[in-house]
């Protein structure tokens, strides 16, 4: 079903790949700037709800919410992800058209350290490792109706929080790997050690696409500086009804105005798609 494009072969066998300078310069600053816009807004709310919590993400970043007060940053967020800098990639993934799903930041925590967890997406939707086996072997035959997302992480800062044992998407687990991601519970998925585990490093303006299927995890210490603006889409084909999609604020009066008339076009397929998941939520 997604048949990878040649030049894109590393995606489908390594895992990942890296764009060096998605964003550059003026842009670059003013994305970063729109999302630490954004993010405390966030953390004021968020600590009203939650004093002394800390936390390593947020979510939706075009929530209108935020934008209240100015467009500026709304506009500047909006664009990138219709970007075709970003866009373009993603389809040659896909083979075909993408549909948004929804946007992330990611941030170093304030107060505390985090090794992630060792994970592979495919264990989420699944309640046995048997079951994940039966996923996971669809996926390698390109025969996997359940749909298909591709995470297109911006890097605003030099990090490199995102760690992956390359090669591994196309196929199960070793029994080290195993034991780190699965044993007892999953009491041992922030070990270190895991075989082949590799930093992917980003320089300020990086993109970086990678197999959520593969073995992967984040760091969140809060001494080592995160900006990162994550932007998921799916395939056109494959909606994804959940959460992140649940995004109702798109039909707000106006919510489009002022962007360029790709960015409008891109966002008014999103909101025709799932308009009616979001009529049957509210009610």
């Amino acid at each position: 079903m997604f048949q990878p494009k040649s030049s894109y072969r590393q995606f489908f066998e390594e895992g990942y790949l890296v764009f060096p300078q998605v964003f550059e310069g003026e842009q670059l600053a003013k994305l970063l700037v729109a999302s630490n816009y954004v993010l405390e807004q966030f953390t004021e709310e968020f600590d009203k709800l939650n004093p002394g919590v800390d936390f390593y993400s947020m979510r939706h970043l075009n929530d209108a919410r935020w934008h209240r007060e100015t467009r500026e940053h709304f506009k500047t967020i909006m664009e990138a992800v219709a970007d075709p800098r970003c866009l373009g990639p993603v389809e040659q993934i896909f083979a075909g058209p993408s549909l948004f799903r929804s946007t992330s930041y990611f941030v170093n925590p304030r107060f505390t350290n985090k090794e992630g967890d060792w994970h592979r997406d495919s264990q989420f939707a699944v309640q046995s490792e048997l079951e994940e086996l039966e996923i996971l072997k669809k996926i390698w035959s390109r025969d996997y109706s359940g749909g298909f997302g591709l995470q297109f992480q911006i890097a605003l800062v030099d990090n490199d929080d995102v760690e992956y044992v390359p090669y591994s998407a196309g196929r199960f687990d070793s029994p080290e790997e195993s034991y780190i991601r699965l044993a007892d519970e999953k009491i041992h998925n922030r070990d270190a050690g895991m075989p082949g585990a590799m930093r992917i490093p980003l320089k300020a303006g990086d993109g970086l696409i990678f197999n959520p299927y593969g073995l992967h995890r984040g760091r969140y210490h809060h001494d080592i500086p995160r900006r990162t603006l994550m932007l998921t889409y799916t395939t056109l084909e494959n909606p994804t009804y959940d959460f992140f999609s649940d995004q109702p604020w798109c039909e707000e009066p106006g919510y489009l105005d002022g962007l360029s008339s790709r960015a409008a076009a891109y966002f008014q397929q999103f909101a025709d798609v799932y308009r009616d998941f979001w009529v049957s939520n509210k009610n």
